[in-house]
């Protein structure tokens, strides 16, 4: 049996992590500015893969996560739009790893075709139970965060627009390799 001192302490504890601002960095969500949550995870394939990995040792590349679920409409336009910057742009240290998150009921197969309808190839990283968009503070989908060949997240994007499309280019052209 606790004590009512005992139920009272981790509230109090939780509320003045609160107003001290200190629950992101707890829970080690993303800060713009700030050096990106790392993890590693699945991708759709079944290799485990370290999102670090993409900055450290694949060529030190700029990495746009996007995270999205295969019933979000938006998502669809925003990983054909990426799939093309990909196409474009990836010789120049661009690399998009499009993330599945809390999307329970899709299953590989009908990941695959979904990409396969939109004639897009992109790796997929699995985050089953949304451990990865909470370390990013997904709101909403889709949501896209830039990270640099440093691995320092320098913008995070919701929804699809242009106006997104347009502030999103704005700030990755300067993290790319030259032509």
């Amino acid at each position: 049996m606790m004590t009512p001192i005992q139920r009272i302490v981790p509230v109090a504890l939780l509320v003045m992590a609160l107003g001290l601002g200190l629950l992101p960095e707890a829970f080690g969500q993303a800060q713009v500015g700030e050096k990106a949550p790392l993890f590693s995870t699945t991708t759709l394939d079944g290799k485990r893969v370290a999102v670090k990995d993409y900055w450290e040792q694949k060529g030190q590349k700029a990495v746009v996560l996007s995270f999205f679920a295969t019933w979000c409409e938006p998502c669809k336009e925003d990983l054909k739009y990426l799939y093309a910057l990909q196409q474009q742009l990836g010789s120049q240290g661009f690399q998009v790893l499009a993330v599945l998150t809390q999307d329970t009921s899709a299953k590989p197969e009908a990941v695959k075709k979904l990409f396969q309808d939109l004639a897009v190839d992109l790796p997929v990283l699995l985050d089953e139970y949304g451990i990865i968009g909470k370390r990013y503070a997904v709101t909403a989908l889709p949501c896209n965060a830039l990270i640099d060949r440093d691995g320092i997240l320098r913008a995070k994007y919701l929804g699809y627009s242009d106006a997104v499309k347009k502030d999103f280019e704005g700030r990755m052209k300067p993290l790319l390799s030259p032509p």
